[in-house]
């Protein structure tokens, strides 16, 4: 079975984020990046509809032995993101074979699998678990629908990846594998090979960091194309910022550190130390760095941000923490700023010029 040696991410998605969103890559505070000023959305915001969830996994057991009613059936289910689950995330076929339909079944009763799908069913797939999720990505989402009343929503589709992706955004769907947020201390998680799935990894398979994690990685995605640059490293930090930022107003009551699926000690420490990563990062070599390899070091996950001076004590991804920091800010500036003219700010200029380092 492909499921348990594919190369895993965090919240894979094939595409700059694809592979480097584990995390996955997220934004309502100003100034100090508290929760306080929220953006105001009204009542009525929260009426509007959204797509029908797809349950991935009730519909893989509930499929017909046999092949021609279950294509029917899956394509009929699953539409577009049935065709990147098999294809993409499983790896098992297409679903025009009907070979692929029972692979569908045997990947479910596999011995590797099979407990899997007990432990989502008992954690992070639980139903009033679930459902909870369900709720606060809906309003997440209708509070974006809100802010982008033009852009496209997406149907969640909660599912078992095989520990290959975390999150995984298509153009309309929003795939989310349950089995990533097993809980840390899940007796599966700890048979998980350790040089795929290092502790910091495992420390984020929360079930609470669902809603957080896989909002983050949609937007991270659903912005890309046109607004991600990675020519500079101040252009990597402007991006993050305003996802972060952005993030944060449709989450207006999640905890700020778990936006970036840190621990709270660890947004202490990125507060308190706040000047001197700030003096990391402002010299010209580093804040207009061009070589990826070099500054990427500030947003990719881990342990911590392996940069400079930077001590293993501090969160991983601070260059995204910073560039939150520095978004918070302008936007504290320029109340009159509304996230779609945010999110097409290209021009770093006015926000490092707004930002004032703690």
């Amino acid at each position: 079975m492909p499921m348990l040696t594919s190369p895993c991410s965090r919240n894979g998605i094939s595409h700059p984020f694809r592979t480097a969103l584990s995390g996955f890559f997220a934004a309502t505070m100003l100034v100090a990046c508290s929760n306080d000023l929220a953006f105001d959305v009204p009542q009525e915001a929260f009426n509007a509809t959204t797509p029908a969830s797809i349950d991935v996994r009730k519909i893989i057991r509930e499929l017909p032995l046999d092949s021609v009613r279950a294509m029917a059936l899956w394509q009929e289910q699953t539409g577009e993101f049935g065709v990147e689950y098999v294809t993409d995330i499983l790896r098992i076929g297409v679903p025009s074979d009907p070979r692929c339909m029972s692979e569908l079944k045997r990947f479910i009763a596999h011995p590797d699998v099979a407990p899997i799908e007990l432990a989502i069913d008992s954690t992070s797939g639980d139903s009033e678990v679930m459902n909870s999720h369900e709720k606060t990505l809906t309003q997440a989402f209708q509070r974006f629908h809100y802010f982008f009343p033009a852009d496209q929503l997406p149907a969640l589709a909660w599912m078992n990846s095989g520990f290959n992706y975390a999150v995984y955004p298509t153009e309309g769907t929003l795939g989310i594998g349950l089995d990533w947020f097993l809980g840390p201390e899940h007796p599966i998680v700890g048979t998980l090979a350790p040089h795929m799935f290092p502790q910091y990894m495992r420390n984020r398979m929360q079930p609470d960091l669902i809603p957080a994690a896989a909002l983050r990685g949609w937007l991270l995605v659903h912005f890309s194309n046109p607004w991600y640059r990675s020519e500079r490293c101040v252009d990597e930090l402007l991006y993050w910022g305003k996802i972060l930022f952005i993030l944060e107003q449709c989450l207006p009551d999640t905890p700020q550190h778990s936006l970036l699926d840190w621990s709270q000690a660890d947004w202490d420490w990125a507060e308190a130390h706040e000047r001197d990563v700030w003096l990391e990062l402002q010299p010209q070599d580093a804040l207009f760095a061009s070589d990826r390899l070099e500054f990427g070091r500030w947003f990719s996950e881990g342990p911590f941000t392996k940069f400079g001076a930077i001590p293993q004590e501090s969160p991983d991804r601070l260059g995204a923490y910073m560039g939150w920091r520095m978004v918070s800010e302008y936007m504290a500036d320029h109340p009159e700023t509304t996230l779609p003219q945010l999110m097409t700010l290209t021009d770093y200029t006015p926000v490092v010029k707004a930002y004032r380092p703690k």
